[in-house]
């Protein structure tokens, strides 16, 4: 999996044939039939190994949301996309970035699947985040809401994984300042286009 979710972030979901994987992994086809079946089935192993370490943060930010007294901002929309990935981040070091480049590169390909898996492993979670982006980003229609939402996840994948100071021997102890300005930075980005004008037809 760790040669999958290098090698697909680094040359795309189709760039890479599961041959290469296998050659760079040390591994042969049987064990990858046995374990995962197929291309597929390797991207949903993948995404289940680091589903909970941001998903179940990010369940627990909704709830708080659904039991506050006022309605989700965009702010906090924001807050809800972008602090459980940080968080993981925190904890995961490298192995952290590494997976938030697939993923960048997984929601640029085949954005659906990731949608998907969220639907069906963490129903809950995927059910709260449409309620708070609707009320949050009432201003938009769905089509449109939808649209930046997919804009603003492949932004905060790209801009997490890609900033200088992930790149540049990153570290929790002796970086953590900078890439919590770096965040600030790409929240403020964020928030500036939920927050723009519905367009007008």
């Amino acid at each position: 999996m760790d040669s999958a979710e290098t090698l697909l972030a680094e040359h795309g979901i189709n760039g890479v044939s599961l041959r290469e994987i296998l050659r760079d992994a040390k591994a042969n086809p049987a064990a990858l039939n046995y374990h995962f079946g197929s291309r597929d089935g390797l991207i949903q192993a993948i995404l289940d190994r680091h589903g909970h370490a941001t998903k179940v943060p990010r369940l627990e930010m909704i709830r708080a949301l659904e039991n506050a007294d006022s309605q989700p901002t965009i702010t906090e929309l924001i807050d809800l996309i972008v602090d459980p990935l940080l968080e993981f981040l925190h904890e995961e070091g490298e192995s952290g970035r590494r997976f938030l480049l697939f993923l960048a590169r997984l929601h640029s390909d085949r954005t659906g699947i990731i949608l998907q898996m969220e639907n069906e492993k963490f129903p809950e979670m995927a059910k709260g985040m449409r309620d708070v982006s609707a009320i949050a980003c009432s201003h938009l229609s769905k089509k449109e809401r939808l649209r930046r939402l997919s804009m603003v996840l492949d932004a905060t994948y790209h801009s997490l994984a890609n900033a200088d100071v992930m790149i540049n021997a990153w570290s929790k102890n002796n970086h953590a300042a900078e890439l919590k300005e770096h965040v600030a930075t790409l929240k403020c980005f964020l928030t500036g286009g939920l927050s723009a004008p519905a367009i007008k037809d």
